[in-house]
């Protein structure tokens, strides 16, 4: 296949090539050339007209939660449910799915659903169970919730856990969030088993923290990502930001802000958000009965506070553009879709809060830092192989923006909606508006 009139963003942080044909050969971008040298098509290959649009890298989800979105679903609904997700995944231009907590069976069956199905759909990524204190978060005291939990106060048990844990998934999570000693956070100790039991199997160990002191023990002990902006003591100081930014980019550990979660969090249960939301793009009017008849609309939050969230969601837009300036891996994840239409649109709504906060576009579409995408979005799985072994590069997992005639980050597609578009691959489209 060739791809002619786009301009590609490979998400490396090179600059935009423009006025560019791409060569799609068994499956992998072999050649990126200027459309002024283009060579007649051989071999009846298809030749896509990408119409002045841009083609970017397929996307990553780096942090969500399948099982949760599934949770009200009946349980012989769940799996099959996650599967649709992944596959509204691809259509919205995610390629690659990493969900950072729920129930193993869930997502175990759900990758062998994935293996045998004949669709196309996002790779999935998983760790299982989160490992927290006893009664932690997400469990707290809701016994139904306890199988997306091992709860622990004793390092040894927990490095068991760990290692057995390992063999069957992708990544380790841990939440490391409460009052210091308290029974309901993950024990230091026990934090620092399971990170040595985690790199002790190869897997890399993702950390969810609430304060800067949380980020700083996690890092000390080898975490190799921390998830969600932390809440800092001074608001109105660039201090902490710069002093975290420091930390992480000399550990070369990636960070998580999720935003989304925050910015949805501070403002559940306000009409004038979910009015934003459509005038963004993210949402239509239609959506707007269906986000606010859920059970969690206008309630608090469990755990986060909505003052605690704006705090973080203000501060992280204030000072990430300072993190990314000092060599910070910055991901992009949404973790909770509570006021959007949909999981895929959660994502995209963070992709615009992370250009809205000052990183350029480049960075915002970079890959997840330290794993690399599996070779096919659509049915195989790489059995056996961690997601940081390395894969031959080039993989074709590209796939060209439905942005019209707004900014990069803010378009509607044709249906109404930000976001990708491509079920199997790439779509070409009009040329975005890049100011912003």
């Amino acid at each position: 296949m060739i791809i002619r009139n786009v301009t590609v963003i490979d998400g490396q942080e090179a600059a935009p090539i423009a006025d560019a044909e791409v060569v799609v050969t068994d499956g992998r971008f072999s050649a990126i050339r200027p459309a002024a040298g283009a060579r007649a098509a051989t071999g009846g290959a298809p030749v896509l007209d990408g119409r002045g649009g841009y083609l970017v890298p397929g996307l990553w989800e780096s942090h969500t939660h399948l099982g949760g979105h599934a949770y009200s679903k009946p349980e012989n609904e769940r799996v099959k449910y996650v599967s649709q997700l992944l596959t509204d995944f691809l259509s919205a231009g995610v390629t690659s799915v990493v969900d950072l907590g729920g129930p193993l069976e869930i997502e175990l069956a759900a990758r062998d659903y994935r293996d045998k199905a004949t669709d196309a759909a996002a790779g999935l990524f998983f760790a299982g169970p989160v490992f927290t204190g006893v009664e932690g978060w997400p469990v707290l005291d809701d016994p139904a919730r306890a199988p997306i939990a091992y709860q622990t106060d004793n390092a040894d048990v927990a490095y068991r856990q760990a290692l057995a844990l390992a063999d069957q998934v992708d990544f380790i999570k841990c939440i490391y969030d409460g009052e210091p000693g308290a029974p309901d956070k993950l024990p230091l100790d026990a934090l620092k088993a399971i990170v040595a039991a985690g790199h002790e199997k190869g897997k890399k160990v993702l950390v969810h923290v609430h304060e800067r002191i949380d980020l700083e023990e996690a890092v000390a002990f080898g975490a190799d990502g921390i998830e969600h902006a932390f809440q800092p003591q001074d608001p109105g100081s660039t201090a902490e930001a710069r002093d975290v930014a420091a930390l992480l980019a000399e550990t070369n550990t990636s960070y998580c802000p999720t935003l989304v979660t925050w910015e949805q969090i501070a403002h559940n249960g306000a009409a004038g958000y979910l009015q934003q939301l459509v005038d963004d793009g993210f949402a239509t009017h239609d959506d707007i009965p269906h986000i606010t008849s859920r059970p969690i609309y206008g309630r608090q939050f469990p755990r986060h506070s909505a003052q605690d969230s704006h705090i973080r969601f203000d501060y992280a837009m204030r000072t990430l553009a300072l993190m990314h300036d000092a060599g910070v891996k910055i991901t992009a994840g949404s973790d909770v879709a509570i006021l959007m239409p949909s999981p895929p649109i959660a994502l995209l709504r963070e992709l615009q809060l992370l250009a809205k906060a000052g990183l350029p576009l480049p960075a915002v579409l970079a890959p997840v830092p330290g794993i690399r995408p599996r070779r096919s979005v659509s049915r195989r799985r790489h059995r056996g192989r961690s997601p940081s072994d390395p894969l031959p590069t080039h993989c074709c997992s590209m796939l060209t923006p439905t942005w019209t005639s707004r900014t990069w980050s803010t378009a509607p597609t044709t249906s109404g909606r930000c976001g990708l578009g491509g079920q199997a691959g790439m779509r070409a489209t009009p040329e975005p508006d890049t100011g912003r």
